[in-house]
């Protein structure tokens, strides 16, 4: 019995000495680098190697206190304390009994790169140290153009977005050999830190066949593009053997207008009427991201003109081989049936709606307006917990009352709204304009106005029936937001140019007007 009192004596003396006592944590001196959607293990060691269970662990961000990674504190996780940003996807992977309180990420995206805090605190002492991650990202395939400068030179550019670090760039002619090692590339940055790197290069056609051009951040990830230059200019020297083909000419423009005459007697005696609607006709749509309404399930889109430095000629890598030039690009939209197979489960995340939103599971339904009104600065939006960052996801919106087999139109509701932001957007603590330059991409609607995108100049939006279900498609991949009447599969309409390397999260708003509130689901 005496033994037993003695050992008890000597473990809370241990124990009270390890809880008096100073000491240091131990991190990587140089920043952790991992990449995008994997997942990352910040180190963080008491040393000595006291017992951290009864102690305070706060992961923070390093440039803001108030953005909780992971907070230990009462010997269990604080979940509530996480930032949404990282709910879900941080957690204590180390022996807390021999003071290994390292950090655990998961699902990296471009938000998480930068510093972390490890700050322990015992009842009498404590120590922060800072950890840093990094992530390698592998930028677009290059874009390849050319502009004719004179009878045999030809001005070559190449560009490629979306780097973590500069990349190498070099141009190769067809038989592999490097050209002009001297050209030094342009770097540039966009908003979220991602590198941008451009050069151009005097050609001559009659000199290589084609060029390459090349970018890289290792010999393992190398994205290249090709381009054949061909001399558009007419020859000045060329003997004239249009004689044969004169008299053909001739012949036919007699018979065109010989037909022609036919055409506007049959038409001025009432065989022939002619629609005058024009052909190809498209609504107006502005804004960066570019909202096109349909009506079948392919569009003709004409690339926006681009910089001084870029020539309208762009070569994609599919086409490098066969043409060097596209003054159009055809995007024929999926069908409905075919979207489905990429149905996903939602789920609405309670804690980042409004006080004046009641959520359930998928279900959010506003039943204070008044105190929404009060709170004006918060969107009337719920987000889901899923984050999306890349293939294919679908998913459907509808009124509560349709799941009571009542088929509400969502047509009858005053307003609503339903779409995408970023992870960035999600965070932000500013009440910004929803708009594709903040980063969120909605279709409205509101009784009276009708359907709307939420671009920089709002477009209307022309669709012919109700309908109960919303049908929402995010291809990650191809980067484009797609919006379908699920009822009779009819494509309503598509944000094109999602940016890419970006993290979506659902978002649905069921507007503070109407007493049923809108599910979201499959």
């Amino acid at each position: 019995m005496l033994v037993f009192f003695l050992c008890l004596t000597m473990m809370l003396n241990l124990s009270d000495k390890a809880a008096g006592s100073t000491f240091n944590l131990t991190v990587p001196l140089g920043p952790i680098t991992s990449q995008l959607d994997a997942s990352v293990i910040l180190p963080c060691q008491l040393y000595p190697h006291f017992n951290a269970q009864p102690f305070r662990v706060h992961w923070h961000r390093s440039d803001d206190v108030e953005t909780t990674v992971l907070l230990y504190e009462g010997q269990q996780i604080q979940e509530a304390s996480a930032d949404p940003l990282y709910r879900g996807r941080a957690s204590l992977v180390g022996d807390l009994e021999k003071g290994d309180v390292s950090l655990k990420l998961e699902n990296l995206t471009l938000a998480d790169r930068g510093g972390y805090v490890c700050f322990v605190k015992s009842e009498t002492w404590y120590e922060r140290a800072r950890v840093s991650v990094g992530m390698k990202v592998v930028g677009l395939i290059p874009v390849m153009s050319y502009t004719e400068v004179g009878q045999d030179q030809m001005n070559v550019t190449c560009v490629s977005d979306g780097w973590s670090t500069e990349p190498t760039l070099t141009w190769r002619n067809k038989m592999g050999r490097g050209i002009d090692d001297n050209l030094v590339p342009k770097y540039s940055t966009d908003a979220i830190g991602l590198v941008s790197v451009s050069s151009w290069l005097l050609v001559s056609p009659s000199k290589s066949e084609w060029i390459s051009c090349s970018v890289h951040l290792s010999d393992e990830e190398i994205k290249e593009s090709r381009l054949l230059p061909q001399n558009t200019r007419p020859q000045t020297e060329t003997p004239d053997t249009s004689g044969p083909w004169k008299a053909a000419f001739i012949i036919a423009l007699i018979l065109a207008l010989l037909g022609l005459g036919l055409l506007f007697l049959s038409y001025r005696k009432g065989y022939l009427s002619i629609s005058r609607r024009e052909i190809g006709e498209r609504p107006p749509c502005t804004g960066t991201e570019e909202a096109v309404p349909l009506k079948g399930k392919s569009v003709e889109r004409v690339p926006k003109p681009q910089m001084a430095e870029k020539s309208t000629n762009t070569v994609t890598p599919e086409m490098t081989e066969k043409s060097t030039t596209t003054e159009a690009q055809i995007i024929r939209m999926p069908g409905l049936d075919t979207v489905r197979g990429n149905a996903v489960q939602l789920t609405l995340d309670d804690k980042t709606a409004p006080d004046f939103l009641k959520v359930r599971d998928k279900s959010a339904t506003c039943k204070d307006p008044g105190k929404m009104a009060a709170q004006g600065t918060q969107h009337p939006h719920v987000l889901c917990k899923e984050r999306l960052s890349s293939h294919q996801h679908y998913w459907e919106v509808m009124d509560n009352a349709t799941l009571a087999v009542n088929m509400q139109a969502l047509q009858k509701r005053q307003s609503w709204y339903v779409g995408v932001c970023t992870s960035t957007a999600a965070v932000s603590k500013k009440k910004l304009p929803l708009t594709p330059q903040n980063g969120y991409w909605i279709l409205h609607y509101q009784k009276g106005t009708g359907f709307f995108t939420n671009t920089e100049t709002t477009a209307a939006l022309s669709v012919a029936s109700n309908f109960c279900k919303l049908g929402v498609h995010l291809d990650c991949d191809k980067h484009t937001l797609s919006f379908y009447n699920a009822g009779d599969g009819t494509h309503i309409c598509t944000f094109y140019n999602i940016p890419p390397l970006k993290t979506f999260i659902p978002l649905i708003c069921p507007g503070v007007k109407d007493g049923d509130g809108m599910y979201i689901g499959k």
